[in-house]
């Protein structure tokens, strides 16, 4: 990994999945560095990190992206901290030991994001950057909510998966990922959820946050339906 040493200081995020990882750093006015993934098949992932962390420069923040399935939004009125796996498990039964199950607050919506990664992996990260912030990969899709009027379907495209926020202003009323081969799949995706909340077709706001490695269109088609469809382009290490 190249980095421009005449840069001040410096904030990496590690990005990571069941398949790999991925870094990506940044100056201090947040331009975007230098990135790369890594494969962790048949390798150690503390060995593998240690030896591509050794070469880069002292980092200002360190954050790890967990890109998971397993993720619940509960009203936070009903979180008890001692029971947030239990709270998991509702939704996704199969949950393991193997996991850590984390969770995040949101004040805009009042809302607990609880969800879970394998806990080996987070370990590894730990033990080179002890301090360490850790986020779902839809955080930013979370704290874009607080700014959004109307009724409104934002989708998170990343590989195979569609993760789609529905709100009725900054009150979600649908968090939740589907699985996606065409784009028509994912048209389906976003009709099923507008007739099952009723929101108006012809007010409806759109926003589609779509990964770098992600070549998928679906708003070709969404544009013949809707009026207001927004792209927003999402850099990851390539």
């Amino acid at each position: 990994m190249h980095i421009n040493l005449t840069d001040k200081s410096y904030s990496l995020s590690i990005r990571m999945s069941p398949d790999g990882f991925s870094l990506s750093v940044y100056s201090e006015d947040n331009d975007l560095l230098s990135s790369e993934r890594h494969s962790i098949h048949n390798a150690d992932l503390t060995q593998c990190l240690g030896s591509v962390c050794a070469s880069l420069p002292g980092f200002t923040s360190v954050s790890l992206v967990t890109v998971a399935d397993v993720y619940t939004l509960i009203p936070a009125i009903h979180f008890d901290a001692d029971k947030a796996k239990y709270f998991l498990q509702l939704q996704h039964p199969a949950l393991t030991e193997a996991s850590q199950v984390l969770h995040t607050y949101y004040q805009h919506t009042g809302s607990i994001l609880i969800y879970a990664f394998d806990k080996q992996a987070i370990k590894a990260v730990q033990t080179i950057f002890p301090q360490i912030s850790i986020q779902h990969h839809l955080h930013q899709l979370i704290e874009a909510n607080q700014e959004a009027t109307g009724e409104q379907i934002s989708i998170w495209l990343r590989s195979g998966k569609a993760d789609c926020l529905a709100s009725r202003g900054n009150s979600i009323q649908l968090l939740n990922s589907y699985p996606f081969q065409t784009e028509e799949d994912i048209v389906y995706h976003v009709l099923n959820i507008l007739h099952h909340l009723h929101f108006n077709h012809e007010t409806i706001q759109i926003t589609i946050y779509r990964e770098s490695d992600i070549s998928i269109l679906p708003e070709d088609i969404l544009k013949n339906y809707f009026p207001s469809i927004n792209l927003k382009n999402i850099p990851t290490a390539i």
